[in-house]
C-alpha cells in the first residue's frame, strides 16, 4: 500500500504540457489543458492552476467541471487514476492499482 509520500513521488512522472489532453472517468469529461497560471501562496509558495478547456462527445459537460484545476491534485488523480493523462509529447501514465494505494 502507499503512502501519500509514495503517491506524491510519482507524480513527478507527470509532466503536464499545454495541449495535453484529460479524462474524467466520473463525469466522463474530456478536456485540454489551455494554460498554466502561476500564484503566490503565502503558505505554499508557488501554486500551479491549469485552465481547462472541457468537452464530452455523447452528452452536455456535467455542471460543476473546474474550469482550472491545481495542478498538484491533477496529477494525484492521474496517478491514481480518476484521470487518464494523453500528453502531447504522447506520454502517458499508468495508474498505480488500487491494492497497491
Amino acid at each position: 500500500m502507499h503512502n501519500n509520500k509514495e503517491l506524491r513521488e510519482h507524480t513527478k512522472e507527470v509532466i503536464l504540457r499545454t495541449g495535453d489532453m484529460i479524462i474524467d472517468h466520473a463525469s466522463g469529461a474530456r478536456g485540454f489543458l489551455l494554460n498554466k497560471l502561476r500564484y503566490i501562496d503565502m503558505v505554499e509558495d508557488d501554486v500551479y492552476i491549469w485552465e481547462v478547456d472541457w468537452f464530452k462527445s455523447e452528452s452536455e459537460l456535467p455542471a460543476g467541471s473546474p474550469k482550472h484545476m491545481e495542478e498538484e491534485g491533477l496529477k494525484l488523480s492521474i496517478v491514481v487514476g480518476t484521470i487518464s493523462w494523453h500528453s502531447v509529447k504522447g506520454t502517458t501514465f499508468e495508474p498505480l492499482k488500487k491494492e497497491k494505494i
